[in-house]
């Protein structure tokens, strides 16, 4: 049994083309399953026709919104609790998979013994290039992410990594009940690091050449005195601290890894104070920096920012 699990919030018009995609795969997908993050009622009104037009679809309402990590979570422990299915495949819901991505993944299922996950090359639909920085190693220090490939002309068949995107990657069930679920704690952010690369660190995670599944460029990134992505930025730092702290047991690395990022904190902090561009957000942007690495070696996980009471906040700093 293949389940194919996606989270969801607010954008039910993507939604239609990756479950679209889905069925379409050569090899069939048995279950799909949507984790809604509490969409709002058009969208939620449109997951419910979306369900009525197969029975392999099913929604799992979610009571709030618990961010992509949040997600996933909920939906692979849906999924082990209701179907125990044999690959558990994770896509966001902007991601296409193409009509054979599934076979493709499949059909190297024995490449390595014990295999524990699949993963499909990502190929941008905006710039028409492959995002290859989502496949994967770590530094040693585990604050840098290292793209595993160039470039696909060259590539062997399959690519072992160490990290990659929750866009496509299959699971084995082994994998699964070895190292459990994706770490809805994160909420947003590095969720998918972190799974992939616990993953790799007990199974073999092999990145497919001939497996594609498209996926929509982000956004240019924005200006970094606009402070509508500053709660993003939290997570980041924020949930790196974890990924150090969790997987790097050497004490002198670990402390090395975080004076790392606490030296990338205070640059930004500096810059904030110092460039003129930040005047009027200074004290918002330091703030966040610094209550990030905080919470980060303190170990306060889960929704400690809400990006919906930040955005009520910025449209109230507006009107003063």
């Amino acid at each position: 049994m293949i389940a194919a699990i996606t989270v969801t919030y607010n954008s039910s018009q993507l939604l239609e083309k990756t479950i679209a995609a889905l069925l379409r795969q050569t090899v069939p997908v048995d279950r799909i399953l949507v984790a809604d993050n509490h969409s709002g009622p058009e969208h939620r009104e449109r997951l419910r026709q979306l369900a009525e037009e197969d029975a392999r679809i099913q929604v799992l309402w979610l009571p709030e919104n618990t961010g992509g990590a949040g997600g996933f979570c909920q939906g692979m422990a849906y999924a082990r609790e209701q179907w125990s299915p044999d690959w558990y495949w994770l896509m966001d819901d902007d991601a296409y998979p193409a009509d054979d991505c599934l076979e493709q993944l499949l059909d190297r299922r024995d490449a390595v013994p014990e295999i524990g996950c699949l993963a499909p090359m990502i190929f941008g639909i905006d710039r028409q290039e492959y995002q290859l920085y989502h496949h994967k190693r770590l530094s040693r220090l585990l604050t840098r992410d290292i793209p595993a490939a160039d470039s696909r002309e060259g590539m062997p068949e399959f690519l072992p990594i160490e990290a990659d995107a929750f866009v496509g990657p299959l699971f084995s069930c082994q994998a699964v009940e070895a190292v459990g679920i994706a770490d809805g704690s994160l909420f947003i952010y590095g969720d998918d690091l972190e799974y992939t690369y616990r993953v790799s660190r007990q199974f073999p995670v092999l990145l497919v050449r001939d497996a594609v599944i498209y996926h929509r460029d982000p956004v240019k990134k924005q200006d970094d005195a606009n402070p509508a992505g500053w709660w993003k930025d939290y997570y980041m730092f924020r949930n790196r601290i974890f990924l150090i702290r969790k997987y790097q047991k050497n004490p002198l690395l670990r402390l090395l890894g975080e004076l790392a990022l606490a030296g990338a904190v205070g640059k930004r902090c500096l810059g904030a104070l110092g460039k003129a561009k930040f005047r009027g957000n200074r004290k918002l942007r330091v703030w966040l920096l610094l209550r990030a690495l905080g919470d980060g070696l303190a170990g306060k996980s889960g929704k400690t920012v809400d990006p919906a009471a930040y955005f009520r906040y910025l449209e109230t700093k507006k009107g003063v």
